[in-house]
C-alpha cells in the first residue's frame, strides 16, 4: 500500500461532488512506462521466540531507505520497488530488497517474516502516524485485527492513458477469481480477512471513464482514489493495481503472476 493508505470500512462513503475533469486530474500517466511492472511486499517483524513485534519505527529508522516504509500495523514494513520493464531486473530488485530487509532485522535482534497472515492474537499496535491514530479510535476492534493480520502483495502495471487502463482493468475482472486462486497461500483466509475490511472488494466493470467518474462519486474515492479498495483499482499514478496476491518468498512464483497481470495488456 502507499503511506497513509489504509481500510476504513466502519465508514459509510460519502458522495463527493467534483467536476469530471477535475475528478481525471487526479490521475498522471506516464506513457514511456507502458508495461513496466513494480511491486510492494508487506513483510512482519518477528523477535527472537516468532512472536510479532511493533518495531517498524525502529527499522525504518535502521534501514534508511526510502523503498521501505510503513503500515498501518507497527508488525508490518513495506518494500517498494521501482518500476521495471524486464523481468530480470525485477527479479534483481526484489532480491536486493529482501537482503538488505533480512540484514536489517537481524541487526536488530529481529527476523523478516514472510507470511500473508498474522496469527489472532497478534499485538494491534499502529505506526506512529496521526491519521492512523485518528482514525483507529473510531474502527471497530474486528476490523482493526483484521487490517493488522493481513499481508499481502501488489503488481502495479503502467498503462498509457485512462481509456487503457480501464481495458486493462476490465480484462482484470474477468480473471479476479482465478488471480485470488493463483496468490492464495492460506486456504482462503488472506481473502476473507481481506473481505471483513474491504466489504465493497470486487471491481465494477466501467464502461468509459465518464462512468468510473460516476461510480467514483456514488462510492466516494472520487476526490482521493485510495480511498477505493477493490481488489483491482486504477490508481493516481497511472498504473492499474492487482491487490489480490498473498505473500511469498519465491521470486519466481511472482515473476509468474507479474507475466500473468502484462497479458492483460
Amino acid at each position: 500500500m502507499e503511506n497513509g493508505d489504509i481500510f476504513i470500512v466502519s465508514i459509510l462513503p460519502r458522495r463527493f461532488v467534483m467536476s469530471f475533469s477535475d475528478f481525471l486530474s487526479r490521475f498522471q500517466f506516464h506513457p514511456e512506462l507502458r508495461g513496466y511492472s513494480g511491486i510492494e511486499r508487506e513483510f512482519f517483524l518477528a523477535g527472537p521466540d516468532g512472536r510479532l513485534v511493533p518495531q517498524s519505527p525502529r527499522f525504518l529508522k535502521t534501514v534508511d531507505d526510502v523503498a521501505w516504509t510503513y503500515e498501518l500495523s507497527a508488525c508490518q514494513v513495506e518494500h517498494r520497488t521501482d518500476p521495471c520493464r524486464g523481468l530480470d531486473d525485477l527479479r534483481e530488485q526484489l532480491r536486493a530488497g529482501t537482503e538488505l530487509g533480512q540484514v536489517t532485522a537481524e541487526c536488530l535482534g529481529m527476523r523478516l517474516l514472510v507470511s500473508e497472515v498474522g496469527p489472532e492474537d497478534m499485538t494491534l499496535d499502529v505506526y506512529p502516524d496521526v491519521r492512523y491514530l485518528r482514525i483507529v479510535e473510531t474502527l471497530p476492534l474486528s476490523i482493526l485485527r483484521a487490517a493488522c493480520r493481513v499481508a499481502g502483495l501488489h503488481i502495479h502495471l503502467g498503462v498509457s492513458n485512462m481509456d487503457e487502463a480501464i481495458r486493462v482493468y476490465n480484462a482484470g475482472i474477468e480473471a479476479v477469481d482465478r488471480l485470488i486462486r493463483l496468490g492464495d497461500h492460506s486456504s482462503g483466509l488472506r481473502f476473507d480477512l481481506y473481505r471483513q475490511m474491504a466489504t465493497q472488494w470486487m471491481p465494477n466493470r466501467y464502461e468509459s471513464p465518464q462512468h468510473f467518474y460516476t461510480i467514483a462519486c456514488e462510492r466516494g474515492f472520487a476526490d482521493n482514489p485510495r480511498n477505493c479498495w477493490d481488489l483491482i483499482r486504477i490508481t493516481r499514478h497511472g498504473t492499474v493495481e492487482f491487490r489480490m496476491f498473498g505473500m511469498t518468498s519465491s521470486l519466481d512464483e511472482i515473476l509468474g503472476w507479474v507475466a500473468e497481470i502484462r497479458e492483460f495488456l
